[in-house]
């Protein structure tokens, strides 16, 4: 599985960024025509944003955050993109002696979605 380093890093692009809290409402005000590609999205407090992230392979990604209150605790937000050739090149299983904290502490861990290829 290759990643990009962080000159490299997929852009994003910031399609709605707004004060106060989303609704499914504020979709029709998102910039769909000429989104500004940048690596870096600043969300402000009380505020949101909606992002478009480019997968330019399968695998497993980390989508950064700086909010450090989270990232100590180990609190982030991980993007699986399976491949539709089922190999464990593109990306390997969880292991089964991961820890699991918060929300998924107590739920089962997912299944191997490459079993049998």
């Amino acid at each position: 599985m290759t990643r990009p380093s962080l000159e490299q890093e997929t852009p994003r692009q910031a399609h709605g960024v707004e004060p106060g809290t989303w609704t499914p409402e504020k979709r029709k005000n998102y910039n769909l025509l000429d989104a500004v590609s940048r690596h870096t999205v600043q969300v402000y407090p009380k505020c949101w944003a909606a992002i478009l992230l480019t997968f330019d392979n399968c695998g497993m990604w980390n989508v950064r955050s700086e909010n450090t209150e989270r990232r100590y605790l180990g609190q982030q937000l991980y993007v699986s993109v399976l491949s539709p050739e089922k190999s464990l090149r593109d990306e390997y299983n969880m292991p089964e002696t991961s820890l699991q904290c918060g929300l998924v502490k107590n739920t089962p861990k997912p299944a191997n979605p490459y079993a049998g290829a």
